[in-house]
């Protein structure tokens, strides 16, 4: 099959689809695929990630002209670039990651007019709090064009059976493909665990964003005063949240419970889950969480919250899954702490092992391969991802 990939910059700063969209697109090379991943350039300032390489993967940089902050508003060469690659091929499928972007309709408009297929991954960017945040604006966008957008692909993809329920409940009605994201899984010989102060650890990794419930955090941290732990706060900085984290801890009188380590590089990132004994996610929404399978991978156990797709934490006892709320992560943080090491550690093997079960990039791109060809009509009976 031909397959274009498309996305935003590939920079850290957009969070999990920097990393998820070229993995993705680098196991779909190795099945044999001929993949071009589409990726914008916003100039110096943002720096690219380093990217896997294959024969079959080709990667398109195309120049943004307009942007405000991190939403890409002109790319004059878009349409046609990509039309290039487009034109001439029989079996192709073109692959959108992400909504409310500007160039998805001419995306839309290439397809048929190269009578190729068309799938949209959501990336989260249409669960109940991410349509809440900045709901008018939104609103306005949707009825306007983005519910239209979406209804002239051919099949739109969930990580979730969350996040396919709430596109149903949007009133999208095509078929709707539930595979989760992949994660890339160390080899933990070459990564040993590792301790600085002789303080516990807890880690948040990811944006600092009012998306990811940090606030709760300091809150839940601050009824419980745990001896013996600190929390660290990894990730990049989005619209000035930090601060905002930073001065409810200096209000609550919490500044020897936290400590913030800013951006963390893919170099040091597994070092960094190596460290510490528990990780932590108190998002209000994500459509996976990818730092979640990070930390199993890791062999670390999780807590993170009902609005993640992460039932699987309490299912191979490897987590704490509960409600956005600070009673529930006061309670679920004051069991994990009352844990010795060897407890936490029995869980985070089990964590590991999920991961390893059902987490691999190569059978989850075998999934999306299946997909793809179901689409093209190359096979007679729907994958069972697809609802």
């Amino acid at each position: 099959m031909n397959i274009i990939h498309t996305t935003t910059a590939l920079a850290p700063e957009f969070g999990g689809p920097v990393r998820t969209v070229p993995a993705l697109c680098h196991e779909l090379a190795k099945l044999g695929h001929r993949v071009k991943l589409v990726y914008l350039d916003f100039g110096d300032t943002y720096q690219t990630i380093q990217l896997p390489t294959h024969s079959n993967l080709e990667y398109i940089e195309l120049t943004v002209k307009f942007n405000i902050g991190l939403r890409p508003l002109y790319i004059p060469d878009y349409r046609s670039k990509v039309l290039e690659f487009a034109s001439g091929k029989n079996d192709l499928v073109i692959h959108d990651n992400g909504v409310w972007l500007p160039y998805s309709g001419e995306l839309l408009d290439i397809a048929q007019k190269t009578e190729a297929k068309m799938i949209t991954t959501t990336r989260g960017m249409l669960e109940p709090w991410a349509m809440g945040y900045g709901r008018i604006r939104k609103n306005i966008a949707w009825n306007l064009y983005q519910k239209k957008r979406l209804m002239k692909n051919d099949l739109l993809h969930a990580t979730s059976r969350n996040e396919k329920q709430n596109l149903r409940n949007l009133g999208l009605t095509q078929p709707i493909a539930v595979i989760p994201n992949g994660t890339e899984i160390p080899d933990l010989n070459e990564i040993p665990r590792s301790s600085g102060s002789g303080k516990r650890k807890v880690l948040f990794l990811s944006r600092i964003h009012p998306k990811k419930g940090l606030i709760n955090l300091v809150q839940a941290i601050g009824l419980i005063k745990p001896e013996n732990w600190e929390v660290h706060i990894a990730g990049y900085d989005e619209g000035g949240h930090q601060d905002i984290v930073q001065e409810a801890v200096n209000q609550a009188g919490l500044n020897d419970y936290f400590k913030f380590l800013g951006p963390i590089d893919d170099q040091d990132k597994w070092k960094l889950y190596r460290s510490v004994d528990l990780f932590i996610l108190p998002s209000y929404s994500e459509n996976f969480g990818m730092v979640i399978a990070e930390a199993l991978a890791a062999e670390i156990p999780v807590i993170t919250t009902k609005g993640t797709p992460w039932r699987d934490l309490v299912d191979y006892n490897c987590g704490w899954w509960v409600e956005p709320s600070v009673p529930e992560l006061v309670e679920s943080l004051q069991e994990a702490f009352s844990l010795n090491g060897a407890e936490l550690n029995k869980m985070g093997v089990n964590g590991r092992r999920l991961v390893e079960r059902n987490y691999s990039w190569s059978s989850i791109a075998e999934k999306m391969s299946e997909v793809y060809s179901w689409m093209l009509g190359n096979l007679e009976k729907t994958p069972d991802s697809i609802k």
